[in-house]
């Protein structure tokens, strides 16, 4: 099985430009979070009024389009959560609605750390910090270690959203005309 990393297509010179601040453990910890822990959820993007937003945005948090939660849905993914959001251009106050907080359950040490380039950010420890935090220059996955998932974090650099290759797969074949806004960068694996 192929895995990729998914992310936010950067080149596309429009995202969430300020959002809310979000509880300490919420999204990015691949833990379960209580609706009612979170607070409005409304994200300021730059996105013209009359351009379509990105499916899929990141900047201190994950929005997804609903479109493109279906088609996770639809490829067999249901370990996330997601919550409704609000998209609001601070220029023109346009909104639109239709995108959500998108938030991963599970973190998964699945990178293979003696073929994997990377930067230690901080070590692991006897206080509960059980994985190097790094930041990945070249990721190497240990696809044995996916635990079956379609998508996961990785929970040595939980930034990186690995998929594998059927919700590729999908999205490609799902993609709408604007495209997802997303990139697919194959991950070497052992």
């Amino acid at each position: 099985m192929k895995y990729y990393q998914l992310s936010e297509d950067d080149f596309l010179g429009h995202g969430i430009t300020s959002g809310p601040t979000l509880p300490d453990e919420s999204i990015m910890a691949g833990k379960w979070v209580e609706a009612d822990t979170l607070p409005r959820l409304v994200y300021e993007v730059d996105t013209p009024d009359d351009e379509p937003c990105q499916h899929f945005m990141s900047g201190g948090a994950v929005l997804a389009s609903e479109r493109f939660i279906q088609v996770l849905r639809g490829a067999g993914v249901n370990n996330f959560q997601c919550f409704p959001a609000l998209l609001i251009n601070p220029e023109t106050q346009k909104q639109r609605s239709g995108f959500f907080l998108f938030n991963v359950l599970g973190l998964i040490k699945a990178a293979d750390m003696q073929k994997s380039s990377f930067e230690t950010l901080m070590e692991a420890d006897a206080e509960g910090v059980d994985v190097p935090l790094v930041s990945f220059s070249n990721v190497v996955l240990d696809g044995t270690k996916s635990r079956g998932l379609r998508m996961f974090r990785l929970a040595e650099s939980p930034d990186v959203l690995v998929i594998d290759e059927t919700v590729k797969t999908a999205l490609k074949e799902n993609r709408p005309e604007s495209g997802w806004g997303v990139v697919f960068e194959e991950l070497d694996s052992v």
